[in-house]
């Protein structure tokens, strides 16, 4: 293994010395709060999808209502779907934002009461417009909720694609990123060191 790749695997701490997998010890930490923001996109490649969830006219029933049900089960269940990920994290705050984001913009029009506070997407949401979804995890705890925050995004992504497929064969996922954490030894990231708390 040459020196540089070796150094670059000595700073993931789910490696050990002997470059193998395990979960990292958490035991020594000291609680504190911990808030992680993750988002996500549903693009939709026709015009009818989001017309159709405008008018609650898609035969698997209300789409952002599952989603929201679907996002907050997978951040519950993060632990069962990803492997080193700590079981047991005591989630104490889950919120569900979804947003549909007109074509070719890049900025979210929120379904529900945070209306301007989603900010910009990466990139314009395409010739038929998406799906916008951000969840906010909090916990007091050893561990952040990164993770918990984008299997949330990604378990509400999925249900979106799963109710919209019938009428979206090319519908897809895009740009799930967390985009902030706060809390821990590593302290404020993203949004919060920026002070963009959305």
């Amino acid at each position: 293994m040459g020196m540089a790749i070796k150094s670059e695997l000595e700073h993931l701490p789910h490696l050990n010395s002997s470059s193998e997998v395990h979960q990292i010890s958490v035991g020594h930490k000291a609680p504190t709060r911990r808030v992680a923001v993750a988002v996500g996109l549903v693009r939709f490649s026709n015009s009818q999808v989001m017309d159709m969830i405008k008018a609650h006219a898609l035969k698997k029933g209300d789409v952002l209502a599952v989603a929201r049900v679907a996002g907050i089960m997978a951040v519950k269940n993060t632990s069962n779907l990803i492997p080193l990920a700590h079981n047991n994290v005591a989630v104490e705050g889950c919120s569900i934002d979804l947003s549909l984001v007109n074509p070719y913009s890049k900025t979210a029009t929120t379904t529900s009461q945070e209306k301007g506070k989603l900010g910009e997407l990466k990139q314009p949401a395409g010739s038929f417009g998406g799906l916008r979804i951000k969840v906010t995890c909090e916990s007091t705890g050893k561990t952040g909720v990164e993770m918990e925050a984008m299997c949330g995004v990604v378990g509400a992504a999925l249900t979106v694609v799963d109710m919209c497929k019938a009428v979206d064969k090319e519908i897809t996922i895009a740009d799930v990123e967390t985009v902030g954490k706060k809390g821990g030894k590593s302290g404020d990231w993203g949004i919060f060191a920026e002070g963009k708390e959305e």
